[in-house]
């Protein structure tokens, strides 16, 4: 390395330590919170859903009931309209769950197929199961939540449970 480079690469590797490393929760590895955090309340991969691009959707019920829902492609959730304010925030139950809440530990032994995992933890949960078929025939299942929003199993599955041994 030349005389010249070691400054620059002592000056970058201080600001580094001062700094800390940004990990995957937006947290630095020195401890501190972003300015983010202290404005989003919710944390993880979905922590910024509200400026992500949706599709408006409706499912149908077995029961023939519509169904209202929004969908984010690039996260793969579809959760209730009724999450959606009219200020562009979600709140509702069934986000909370996977946004904020304890992740459902589903034992490895009872992925044994037939039920999905994102069945099993919504079962866990102690919520009501339904199921759902779009215009094109296409089925899919939801988990139903105490304020009436729901959440696709499959969502559940990938962002609101953990499998154990």
């Amino acid at each position: 390395m030349s005389s010249r480079a070691a400054p620059v690469v002592a000056v970058l590797l201080s600001s580094a330590v001062f700094l800390g490393c940004p990990s995957k929760d937006n947290q630095s590895s020195s401890g501190a919170a972003s300015p983010t955090d202290a404005t989003n309340a919710a944390t993880g991969p979905l922590a910024t859903l509200e400026s992500a691009p949706f599709v408006n959707e409706v499912w149908t019920s077995q029961d023939g009931q519509q169904m209202p829902f929004i969908f984010y492609t690039r996260e793969n959730v579809r959760v209730s309209a009724q999450c959606r304010q009219a200020t562009g925030q979600l709140a509702c139950d069934a986000l909370r769950q996977v946004r904020n809440g304890m992740p459902v530990e589903i034992p490895g032994r009872e992925l044994t197929g037939g039920i999905s995992a994102g069945t099993r933890a919504c079962m866990k949960l102690g919520k009501q199961l339904v199921s759902g078929h779009n215009s094109v025939g296409n089925e899919d299942g939801f988990c139903r939540f105490p304020d009436g929003s729901m959440i696709s199993t499959g969502a559940l599955e990938l962002y609101g449970m953990r499998v154990i041994q």
